[in-house]
C-alpha cells in the first residue's frame, strides 16, 4: 500500500473505534493484525496485544465516551504518524477514578506500521497528566 493509503487506513481505523457503541470490538480485527506488536506498557487490566487493544478501547468507551480527530499525519513507506486530539465526558470509572462528569480533552501521537492492509506495530504517547488534572486526580498547572 502507498503511504497515502496507509494514512487513510489509520483515519478509518480511528473513526471505526469512535463509531463503535457496543462492547463488541471485532472491528479491531479488521484493522489490526493478530500478532500486532504493541510497544506501550499495557494499561492496568490490559494485555500488550490485539486483545489488549480491545480491552483498552472498551475501558475508554465506558469511562470517557467521545470523539477523536486526526489533526495531522505524516507517512513514509509503511509508517504513519498521527497527531490525535480526543474529547469526551468522564462518565465512568477511569483507572480507579470514579466518574466526575467533567469534560476531558487530550492529545497525543500515535505511530502505526501497516503491512498488507493491517496494523502490525503500534506506539503511542498521550498527555495522561492533562486527563488526570481534568478529572481532579492531579492538581492543575500553577497560575
Amino acid at each position: 500500500m502507498s503511504a497515502e493509503a496507509n494514512k487513510e487506513l489509520i483515519r478509518r481505523y480511528i473513526q471505526a473505534l469512535d463509531d463503535n457503541d457496543s462492547s463488541d470490538w471485532s472491528v479491531i480485527d479488521h484493522y489490526v493484525a493478530e500478532d500486532v506488536i504493541v510497544h506501550n506498557p499495557p494499561l492496568p487490566g490490559c494485555t500488550p496485544d490485539r486483545d489488549g487493544i480491545k480491552q483498552a478501547a472498551e475501558m475508554f468507551r465506558q469511562a470517557t465516551p467521545g470523539r477523536h480527530e486526526v489533526r495531522m499525519q505524516v507517512a513514509e513507506d509503511d509508517l504513519v504518524v498521527s497527531h490525535v486530539f480526543g474529547s469526551g465526558v468522564h462518565a465512568g470509572e477511569l483507572l480507579g477514578i470514579p466518574a466526575t462528569g467533567n469534560q476531558v480533552e487530550t492529545e497525543g501521537l500515535a505511530v502505526h506500521r501497516v503491512r498488507d492492509g493491517k496494523i502490525v506495530e503500534y506506539w503511542a504517547v498521550t498527555d495522561v497528566a492533562r486527563v488526570l488534572q481534568q478529572v481532579g486526580a492531579l492538581p492543575g498547572p500553577p497560575g
